[in-house]
């Protein structure tokens, strides 16, 4: 057995990310590189120097590099932490596209560079089914009730978007939309749910 892990943005890509940040960053401003990182997306903050006549560019393609730090990027190229100068923004778009993961956006101005990393579709689809797993254990400590497994699924969307529509959730949970009808009849009978307005304004609520 193997366990394979479904990583946000690629591995190598975002090493990438860090070693542009170290290459590049202007250390006498004594601000360190920060990064924020959420379940759905990474922040790169960097005080760091692009020439100006790469700040328009689109940094995905082939062009010349002028690290900032000379030194550093000397140093990491005979370390064999970077393959070649200027090679670095190629790597990570290879990266992105290995990975099936939309490239990263990236702001450049006079106070520094911010790069906004995101998910693809897949490590997207991995969280959304970690998030409605833990919303469904809260439904299972909360109510004595025995729910069946679809019927605890129903609450936990219910509770995390209460204007979700019965076809939506056949779409997450994977069954027929009749079948989340008859379960969702089932609940509301045993007052566990309740629709509140009509059908196309209004919303669920729990009991």
């Amino acid at each position: 057995m193997q366990r394979i892990d479904e990583y946000m943005i690629p591995h190598d890509g975002f090493r990438e990310i860090l070693l542009n940040s170290i290459n590049h960053k202007r250390y006498e401003s004594n601000n360190p590189i920060q990064v924020s990182i959420y379940d759905d997306k990474i922040y790169v903050w960097n005080e760091a120097t692009f020439p100006e006549e790469l700040m328009n560019k689109n940094l995905f393609e082939k062009h010349y590099s002028k690290p900032y730090n000379p030194l550093i990027a000397q140093t990491f190229f005979k370390t064999g932490f970077i393959e070649a100068w200027g090679r670095g923004f190629e790597k990570i778009k290879k990266e992105c596209e290995l990975y099936n993961a939309p490239l990263p956006n990236i702001e450049i101005n006079r106070d520094g560079v911010m790069i906004k990393c995101t998910p693809s579709e897949t490590y997207l689809q991995v969280l959304n089914e970690m998030y409605v797993k833990n919303e469904y254990s809260e439904f299972t400590d909360k109510f004595t009730d025995k729910f069946t497994d679809i019927e605890t699924k129903i609450i936990a969307l219910v509770k995390e978007k209460p204007t979700i529509s019965q076809s939506k959730m056949s779409e997450k949970i994977g069954i027929s939309k009749r079948a989340i009808t008859k379960n969702m009849n089932n609940l509301q009978e045993r007052k566990i749910i309740k629709r509140v307005g009509n059908n196309k304004s209004g919303h669920w609520e729990i009991l």
